[in-house]
């Protein structure tokens, strides 16, 4: 009997024993993984202003915009709105790039109190090099406006793209888009990855293929980028007929060099009317003009 109390009190021990050890085990923390996003959340100051127009990470990039009222009356006397400003935050790989900065009409068309920012913020294309914002400000109770591109690179550094408008041409928008993308992804040394993706969103297969296999250059390489689409100008060539067409052919040129502007580059260019896709781009050569 006495041997059967000591066991039993043995055991007791022991069973003591093993749960305080197994205890100390699970009452060990595990440090949480942490993400782009939460970086950027818990290294900038929340601010919560107006209507969310991009709340999203997009390869390196992190974003947030929202967009709110201003200051700045917009109109004319007997009808008048407040203007709007975008409220940024953006980061790169976990670097901060912009904390709650805010972009106004007067950082897209240099005033204010004529034109008024439309919309604004939303993510229009990125890359490894950029990422490139929508932005458009309009003459109020009017047609006339500027549509813009506001391209951001990893550093800060930031650049306002004007998209060329031809109202009523089918495929312009296709061929001026892709011009604004190339050009400015050119200038800032653009991946060939990321130049093929380009490729493949605006051209066919067949031909973006092409493009991604060098088989011809789009524009010389000694072609100053950012003049070239400062200079650029894309003109329809298929007159107005007001019927959709199987394909739809434009003339593009352009300025290579900033200290020549008598030297011009031209392109030919094809769109296909069902698809929206440019089929054919064609270097007819530099000239002087």
């Amino acid at each position: 009997m006495i041997n059967l109390i000591r066991i039993i009190l043995l055991a007791s021990i022991l069973s003591v024993v093993v749960v305080g050890c197994g205890g100390g085990r699970k009452s060990e923390s595990v440090a949480p993984r942490q993400t782009a996003e939460d970086t950027v959340i818990a290294t900038v100051p929340q601010v919560v202003r107006g209507r969310i127009v991009e709340d999203t990470v997009i390869g390196h990039w992190t974003i947030k915009a929202l967009k709110d009222s201003n200051d700045v009356i917009v109109g004319r006397h007997d009808w008048a709105v407040r203007d709007s400003s975008v409220f940024l935050t953006l980061s790169y790989d976990r670097n901060i790039v912009y904390s709650d900065k805010e972009i106004r009409t007067k950082d897209l068309v240099g005033n204010e109190g004529e034109y008024m920012m439309q919309w604004g913020g939303e993510v229009f294309w990125d890359s490894d090099s950029a990422i490139y914002l929508s932005f458009g400000c309009v003459l109020p109770d009017t047609d006339d406006g500027w549509n813009m591109l506001y391209q951001i690179l990893p550093d800060g550094t930031s650049n306002i793209i004007v998209i060329d408008v031809y109202m009523g041409v089918d495929g312009f928008y296709v061929v001026a888009d892709f011009m604004a993308l190339y050009l400015n992804e050119r200038a800032v040394g653009a991946s060939s990855a990321d130049l093929k993706r380009l490729y493949g969103q605006y051209c066919t297969k067949e031909l973006a293929e092409e493009l991604s296999a060098g088989a011809f250059p789009i524009v010389l390489d000694d072609t100053d980028f950012r003049h070239a689409y400062k200079t650029i100008h894309i003109e329809p060539q298929d007159g107005f007929t007001g019927l959709p067409l199987e394909k739809y052919s434009f003339e593009v040129k352009f300025k290579p060099n900033p200290n020549d502007d008598n030297v011009t580059d031209i392109l030919y260019m094809e769109v296909d009317g069902s698809t929206n896709k440019i089929i054919k781009i064609e270097a007819i050569g530099r000239k002087v003009i």
